[in-house]
């Protein structure tokens, strides 16, 4: 099957889940990746992660990660 590979720009916050906990959260710049429209990838990290180390990650994604990537299976279209 053909394959076709949505990118858009992003960065990485840092949230508290309702009981405190960190979580780093990908923002998308621009809405170009249909499959991620009205969702929200994040990470859960490790027990114990304090909010000083979670943005510390945050920071050096943001350094490093360019853009965020998916890619799709096309389905076959029917030959008539």
């Amino acid at each position: 099957m053909p394959e076709k590979t949505e990118r858009s720009n992003c960065r990485f916050t840092v949230q508290r889940t309702p009981d405190g906990k960190p979580t780093v959260v990908i923002q998308l710049y621009q809405e170009t990746i249909p499959q991620l429209k009205n969702s929200a990838v994040g990470f859960d990290l490790l027990g114990g992660m304090r909010p000083e180390a979670a943005q510390k990650l945050a920071d050096m994604l943001n350094e490093h990660v360019l853009d965020i990537f998916v890619t799709v299976k096309i389905a076959d279209t029917p030959s008539a």
